[in-house]
């Protein structure tokens, strides 16, 4: 399982670089700095969506194989217990807090997300009834 996973961290960081790579490269030779038709055209493209949508899946997958890599690695009771032997009985109660704070993040950044983006549909749609929203997204 380990080399599968391996695999699937490097494949996964080769997709990573090719959407940044593409970005940085459309950036530079595509006239979006003096027509935002060509840019809004880009980002609408179902290819654009696609590419997108896949690099965010891969993202967040990669970045969970390197917390775990991490867990995995730095965890355990040989490498806690190297300096002090009587620590080392830590490990598990290390991992798990390990885990508990990832999925806190996890829950937080997910739950932020998803506000963010309700809020953002809110004022979307009082711009289109032109009404005025303040900071915290009430009508006015």
């Amino acid at each position: 399982m380990g080399t599968f996973l391996w695999l699937v961290q490097r494949f996964s960081s080769l997709i990573i670089l090719s959407y940044i790579l593409f970005i940085l490269i459309s950036y530079l030779v595509k006239p979006y700095h003096i027509d935002a038709q060509v840019w809004f055209s880009d980002i609408n493209s179902i290819q654009m969506k696609i590419f997108t949508s896949l690099f965010l899946v891969v993202m967040v997958g990669h970045a969970l194989q390197g917390l775990k890599a991490v867990e995995d690695d730095y965890f355990t009771e040989r490498t806690i217990g190297m300096f002090l032997p009587q620590t080392k009985h830590l490990a598990k109660f290390l991992r798990y807090s390990y885990r508990g704070f990832i999925g806190l993040v996890i829950i937080v950044l997910s739950y932020v997300t998803v506000l963010s983006y309700f809020c953002l549909l809110y004022t979307s749609d009082a711009a289109d009834e032109e009404d005025s929203v303040d900071l915290g997204g009430r009508r006015i």
